[in-house]
């Protein structure tokens, strides 16, 4: 299951990302993955969710990008949720030119009970058709 946290840049989403990560503990039964660019956030997060830097691990392409998240879940199979702040940045993508990336993040969702949980810096009327078919929290 693919779930995405749209809005323009600046308006919160990475506040939510966090919010939503961080309520996870409680119900989980899991471990619960975070991905992100930045360790600015390392300390937002609490300390049963396992954060990931890509800057630390040289993540520059979609295949890249897919190929590390199959690798962290090769290595833990109890990985209930998958947080990602910010595909677009850690690729400096545009969300628009991302739809393989997608299409395989899909592929993955679909083989696994794992749920990913993606922020896009789109306003929901205004995010490529390849994301509509997508929950939009």
């Amino acid at each position: 299951m693919i779930k995405l946290i749209v809005g323009a840049k600046g308006s919160g989403k990475t506040k939510r990302i966090i919010d939503m990560a961080n309520a996870n503990v409680e119900t989980a039964k899991g471990t619960i993955i975070f991905l992100t660019d930045t360790d600015r956030y390392m300390y937002d997060l609490r300390y049963q969710i396992r954060t990931i830097n890509t800057v630390h691990n040289n993540i520059k392409t979609e295949a890249e990008l897919l190929a590390f998240i199959k690798g962290v879940l090769a290595c833990d199979h109890d990985i209930e949720s998958f947080y990602i702040d910010g595909a677009h940045r850690i690729l400096g993508a545009d969300v628009s030119d991302m739809e393989s990336f997608y299409k395989g993040l899909y592929g993955i969702a679909s083989n696994t009970a794992t749920n990913f949980f993606v922020t896009v810096s789109k306003e929901e009327e205004s995010i490529p058709e390849f994301l509509k078919s997508y929950e939009v929290l």
